[in-house]
């Protein structure tokens, strides 16, 4: 009975110094799996360059390691972002190290589809939101029941809509601008083109207007033309006698147009200095 509980107890010893040993061998088979945490607790303490370089060294025993690769990704990126303008830690960089992660033939569906989330929440960061919209459309054609990249992909997708409709307003903005320069431009040409024109009718028509002031000037120059003496016996015939008149009316006529004869003669007797023979001096 002794003899049992004594072996019992030898084999437990065994048994704990066996699992006492086991991490110090998982720790030499597998180094990586220990750099990675490490890297992880440096992270929670924002000790991005720390972490960076666990993941790294991780890296160098494990090259796939999955883990180690979306990490250091996820490092570089908030190094990125506390380092603006550097040109150490770059946005072209930092999207290159995600997707270099998409090259590992042994990710799932899944981690496919996350790093491809990460790559659309990097580009957001970025402002370049065209790019971040596509990455996130990747993602949930792969997953498409993941809540977060569908909540990314809605707002990015409202502000690429409104960029969108922004760029459009401002090209037809510019489209008006140029027709209304167009439109200028092509009734200064039309104008210039009929300026000479109007000039010439302009002149034409002073032309016209100087040859009528002179020709009525010289209407009014022109001297009244004398009457000849036809047109004076024409003017000094007797006037037709009006119908209906008896015969009393007529002799009266004829003796006022008789005297009328006879003075005019004696004037004109007078003006030659002669003495009417045989007529009364009145």
């Amino acid at each position: 009975m002794i003899r049992a509980k004594k072996h019992i107890i030898y084999i437990a010893l065994i048994i704990v110094s066996l699992l006492a040993g086991a991490t110090p061998l998982s720790a030499q088979l597998l180094p990586e799996r220990g750099l990675v945490r490490e890297g992880n607790e440096q992270f929670k303490r924002r000790n991005f360059f720390n972490s960076l370089n666990r993941y790294n060294e991780a890296l160098e025993h494990a090259p796939e390691s999955y883990e180690a690769q979306y990490n250091r990704a996820n490092a570089y990126l908030h190094l990125m972002l506390e380092n603006s303008g550097s040109e150490e830690y770059t946005p072209e960089s930092s999207n290159k190290i995600f997707e270099d992660i998409l090259t590992n033939q042994y990710l799932s569906t899944e981690q496919r589809a996350e790093v491809l989330r990460n790559i659309g929440e990097s580009l957001f960061l970025q402002q370049n939101y065209e790019a971040a919209l596509n990455a996130f459309r990747e993602s949930l054609k792969l997953n498409p029941d993941d809540s977060e990249t569908k909540r990314n992909y809605v707002l990015t997708k409202r502000i690429v809509d409104q960029k969108r409709q922004a760029q459009q307003q401002q090209q037809q903005q510019q489209q008006q601008q140029d027709d209304q320069q167009q439109n200028d431009q092509q009734q200064d040409q039309q104008q210039n083109q009929d300026q000479p024109q109007n000039d010439q009718q302009q002149d034409q028509n002073s032309d016209n207007q100087e040859d009528d002031n002179q020709g009525d000037n010289q209407e009014e120059n022109q001297p009244e033309e004398q009457p000849s003496d036809e047109e004076e016996q024409e003017s000094e015939a007797p006037e037709p006698k009006p119908e209906g008149l008896d015969a009393e009316q007529e002799r009266m006529l004829d003796a006022i147009q008789a005297e009328e004869d006879r003075t005019e003669e004696e004037m004109r007797e007078a003006e030659r200095g002669a003495v009417v023979i045989g007529k009364k001096n009145w």
